[in-house]
């Protein structure tokens, strides 16, 4: 079994860090993190490794990341992985019995922020994915699943490709953000669903893997 804290959406916002790490240890401690996106608020490189590297001296593991659109277009490279800091945008990283894939940046927007895909650019983005046993693959995106923590103004933001993907595939879990107004879990299928919602207001969410059982809590400092 391992034990992950799901964070996402910081946005530069690391005053409530102590207390999530105070949390954290009260509760037994986890194995690893996993970041899905928005690090900073359209600041350079260097600001989102600071935080990074916060996060992996606050918590004491590793921390698994992918850049959010309104991250430096710099994190879309492996040029920030060091030691227990790991990019997995666009690739995977084995941890224990499980396969963590991750794809950043969020989809096309009349914002033109700093990282933003199409349908055919998510769904190049995922071909490696497929390679993977489902049962012991965890996604990691900062675009939501079409349908899924993803209404914004009555409008489904979250990306067709993505679905495509959760339905065909039906990886053991997929962790999302993005989207500031939703917070929570949800099964697909063989799939749980969990987008933390923002940390910059708190919410983060503690999942433990265990061979096939996914057990997700989403809670908020």
């Amino acid at each position: 079994m391992i034990r992950v804290l799901v964070l996402s959406d910081i946005h530069e916002r690391t005053r409530s860090l102590p207390r999530l790490a105070r949390r954290v240890r009260e509760l037994g401690g986890v194995d690893l993190v996993l970041l899905a996106g928005d690090i900073t608020y359209f600041k350079p490189v260097e600001a989102a490794v600071k935080i990074l590297r916060e996060i992996r001296e606050s918590i004491g593991t590793p921390v698994f990341y992918v850049p959010g659109n309104c991250d430096d277009p710099r994190l879309t490279t492996d040029a920030e992985s060091a030691g227990d800091i790991v990019n997995i945008h666009g690739r995977h990283v084995v941890h224990g019995d499980y396969v963590f894939y991750g794809v950043g940046g969020g989809g096309i927007s009349p914002f033109n922020t700093w990282i933003e895909y199409g349908e055919n650019d998510f769904k190049r983005l995922l071909e490696n994915a497929k390679a993977h046993d489902p049962g012991r693959l965890v996604m990691v995106t900062h675009q939501p699943i079409k349908g899924f923590f993803d209404e914004v103004n009555g409008v489904n933001i979250g990306s067709e490709a993505f679905r495509e993907f959760l339905y065909s595939v039906q990886p053991l879990l997929w962790v999302t953000g993005h989207v500031h107004e939703h917070s929570g879990w949800v099964r697909a299928g063989k799939t749980t669903v969990i987008h933390p919602g923002p940390f910059m207001r708190g919410y983060y969410a503690l999942v433990s893997l265990s061979n096939s059982v996914v057990d997700t809590r989403v809670e908020r400092l």
